[in-house]
């Protein structure tokens, strides 16, 4: 096998049996997995990095019916999950069948088998329940798993090669992300971790990836997709092969099709996934004849934006002594809902109030506490209030001012939302009376973790955007991932996952980590169709 750094000799054709699109924790399960049924595998990457988003995310992944949920005292079963998604999804649709649903309950616990044997060192998350708990067939804990340590050294030549966290521009670590899973002095995060052990698993295994080779179009005539076309060290190199795998994630970093597809306001500046998807691949696929779907829809997380940076507020926001208003200074939502959910939210709001951007209050008890965004509790650089991208008050009265925000209706927002917190109950949106809404909050509090009164002066407040994890939309796929055409038939030799294909959660999602976890099992199914499923 090739080292990384090893040149090639430029080549106008070359020919495998399988060719997967992105080095992400998707592709490179999916290549781990075909190499194991004897498969000549090609990765092209178009980064000089691998690892993907998973690299630089929290890595988890839901994957219902898990034989790790014991170890928490959890039961489940692939029938609960059923029912749990049919409750939250709704009515089938073009992407999200009842085809695909079956697939992934069906096969998320035999992946999880798999990735266990595979000597993937994997722990259920504690405390981490489902999004929707009241919804039959939730569960309060064991469905989303993590990475323990794997140490990125162990990847030898190809140990600088794996995307860093911080090399993604964002700090999903500052929620709670690594609660119950082992963490040691300079040891990868989850996600990183993820990456880490299935690139040592796909390099071992003889599996070739190149990096910095971007897919550039697809090999395609009227009997389906035979392979793609890629730059490889300065060649244009044209990839045969029996089936190609569109690992390569959505769109969110194409400001082009961002505003083509997507709700307005966007900005490619939102999203957080770190790294540069482009749907490169998009109109290449539509023109092999794929058909797609919910191109206008994203897995939406509110952010906050420093230095031209996005961070999630994913545990600011959930904390006490803080709430979320647009800008007539009105709540209009549980600061604490999913992050998908309340990015929905934002825009709703946005057709008949001016809530992009919102703004996240905190008092003076939440700064000093809490993390904000990439700072530390307490922490503010001088930098951040000169340019205005946090703002500091003595009262309301002159936040509201700074902001731009209707006084009388921040004030009047802020007593209601008092007195709520008072008695320990959200009578406008609920906040913290689900499990979720529990988990996400602080556990000290014993009346309600996530109500405290914003009191306390100085104020605070930062802009709140409808950023992303990725978009949901892309081709449309069956059950076992193959690519669908207009009429509904199977496009011979294309199969996507992940990013690249619609998504089977819909407008919503179920839990942490289904975007990952649905995406491992569209990849995995997509080299394992043809093996005896059980």
């Amino acid at each position: 096998m090739l080292s990384p750094a090893e040149p090639r000799v430029a080549m106008e054709t070359v020919r495998t049996d399988l060719v997967i699109v992105g080095a992400g924790a998707a592709g490179l399960l999916a290549a781990v997995a075909a190499r194991r049924l004897g498969q000549e595998v090609l990765v092209v990457e178009a980064s000089p990095l691998a690892g993907g988003s998973t690299a630089v995310g929290d890595g988890r992944m839901w994957l219902p019916g898990n034989p790790l949920a014991g170890k928490l005292g959890a039961t489940d079963t692939p029938e609960a999950a059923a029912e749990y998604l049919d409750a939250v999804l709704g009515a089938p649709t073009a992407a999200s069948t009842a085809a695909r649903r079956a697939a992934f309950v069906e096969t998320a616990p035999k992946l999880a088998r798999w990735l266990i044997s595979s000597r993937l060192p994997l722990a259920a998350v504690k405390g981490l329940p489902d999004f929707h708990s009241e919804a039959a067939g939730a569960r309060q804990q064991g469905r989303v798993l993590a990475s323990q340590h794997v140490d990125r050294r162990s990847l030898g030549e190809w140990t600088d090669l794996l995307r860093r966290p911080q090399e993604g521009g964002r700090r999903p670590f500052g929620d709670r992300v690594l609660d119950g899973l082992t963490r040691r002095s300079g040891s990868t995060t989850p996600g990183e971790s993820l990456a880490a052990a299935l690139l040592r698993r796909a390099t071992a295994t003889g599996v070739e990836v190149w990096l910095d080779s971007p897919a550039t179009g697809l090999v395609h005539d009227a009997d389906g997709v035979h392979g793609v076309v890629v730059e490889h060290l300065g060649a244009t190199v044209e990839v045969r092969a029996a089936a190609v795998l569109l690992a390569n994630g959505g769109f969110e970093a194409s400001q082009e099709l961002r505003e083509e597809y997507l709700p307005l306001p966007t900005d490619a500046a939102w999203t957080v996934t770190g790294v540069p998807n482009t749907g490169s691949l998009l109109a290449a696929a539509k023109a092999a004849g794929a058909a797609t779907a919910a191109l206008e829809d994203a897995w939406w997380q509110p952010v906050m934006l420093t230095d031209g940076v996005a961070y999630p507020l994913t545990r600011a926001r959930a904390m006490p002594h803080g709430l979320i208003v647009d800008q007539a200074g009105d709540r209009f939502v549980n600061e604490v809902a999913p992050g998908v959910l309340l990015g929905r939210h934002l825009y709703e709001r946005s057709r008949g109030v001016r809530a992009i951007p919102s703004f996240l209050i905190v008092d003076n008890r939440h700064r000093q506490h809490y993390p904000l965004g990439p700072w530390a509790p307490g922490a503010v650089p001088k930098r951040a209030l000169e340019a205005g991208e946090i703002v500091k008050a003595n009262t309301l009265n002159d936040l509201a001012e700074a902001l731009g925000v209707d006084r009388a209706g921040l004030l009047g927002t802020v007593v209601r939302f008092n007195s709520f917190a008072t008695s320990g109950r959200d009578l406008d949106f609920g906040r913290g009376r689900s499990a979720w809404d529990k988990a996400r909050g602080n556990a000290g509090k014993q009346r309600n973790p996530s109500l405290g009164k914003v009191e306390k002066s100085p104020f605070w407040a930062v802009r709140v955007y409808p950023g992303d994890e990725g978009t949901k939309g892309g081709l449309l796929v069956d059950a076992d991932a193959a690519v669908l055409d207009e009429a509904g038939a199977v496009i011979p030799g294309l199969f996507a996952c992940g990013g690249a294909a619609a998504s089977l959660m819909g407008r919503t999602s179920p839990a942490p980590g289904a975007a990952l976890g649905a995406a491992l099992v569209e990849a995995f199914r997509a080299v394992t169709r043809d093996q005896p499923q059980g």
